[in-house]
């Protein structure tokens, strides 16, 4: 991906790892990259075209895969949801690193309660020296892969993603042997809001959560349902307590670290995470 060809208007990534949307039950195997629409996708390292196909999960879309080797042996990267292929990427082909592979597919479709567009690519890593026995066994993820300039950009696209299960796996890199039901413990690092939110992902694939609010000493100050709206940042959260008045707010997540504002029980939902409370997790 070039610099100036990303994406902000939906997810930005979805990482690796992590469950939810219509990704596997053993979680996902490969970054969803957004793009601009119209942008092309690039090859993410030299090789020889394996083979391009009929994208499995998209009509009309393309799924490139490219043979790499290395020292430490054979590897592959795989491209999906491209919307065409540019002319001379066929199998056997020799590409560079950069070299553009075709399009990038734009969706539109309501994500939350927003209909937005944007246009993506699934990127894979697959280590042919690994095999987990899971859906995608040879996947790894690309994190540990990019080079100084594929980070910059990779961290760019980061800062403004949001994702409906980021609550819950909030890295870049997840683990996909995670079993649910699933709880985070997201403490307090600065703010009014209680010391502790435990935050309880009953499926693999919901944007309702349970969540209970506890003080320094772990006693219960609420619980109840958290429900995410997973719109480009910051993200909204309407936090539900099984008695009293709902409150509606706004969070920003990056990484092991989460920024929410809560606003009053019955009242308006805050435009910023501004003037909230500041919470960390841990891996």
């Amino acid at each position: 991906m070039a610099a100036g060809d990303t994406g902000s208007n939906a997810y930005g990534i979805w990482p690796f790892g992590v469950h939810g949307s219509s990704h596997a039950a053993d979680g996902h195997p490969g970054f969803d990259v957004e793009f601009r629409p119209g942008a092309l996708v690039r090859a993410a390292a030299d090789g020889t075209i394996l083979n391009v196909s009929a994208d499995t999960q998209s009509a009309g879309r393309f799924t490139i895969r490219i043979d790499h080797v290395a020292a430490s042996g054979r590897y592959a990267t795989d491209y999906t949801n491209v919307a065409n292929v540019t002319s001379g990427i066929t199998p056997g082909a020799a590409v560079t690193r950069g070299q553009p592979l075709g399009a990038a597919g734009t969706q539109t479709q309501f994500l939350g309660s927003s209909q937005v567009t944007w246009a993506m690519t699934h990127f894979q890593v697959n280590d042919f020296s690994r095999n987990e026995g899971l859906t995608n066994p040879n996947a790894v993820s690309p994190e540990a892969y990019l080079t100084a300039a594929g980070r910059s950009v990779f961290d760019a696209i980061w800062r403004t993603s949001a994702y409906n299960t980021e609550i819950c796996e909030p890295f870049p890199t997840n683990s996909r042997l995670r079993t649910f039901p699933l709880t985070r413990t997201w403490t307090l690092r600065s703010g009014s809001l209680p010391a502790r939110i435990d935050v309880r992902c009953v499926s693999d694939n919901s944007v309702d959560y349970e969540y209970t609010m506890r003080s320094a000493d772990g006693s219960v100050v609420e619980s109840g349902v958290w429900r995410v709206d997973s719109t480009p940042r910051p993200a909204r959260v309407d936090v539900r307590p099984s008695s009293g008045a709902a409150r509606l707010g706004v969070y920003d997540i990056l990484s092991d670290t989460m920024e929410l504002n809560l606003g009053s029980p019955g009242g308006s939902r805050p435009s910023s995470v501004s003037g909230g409370s500041t919470f960390t997790t841990t891996p």
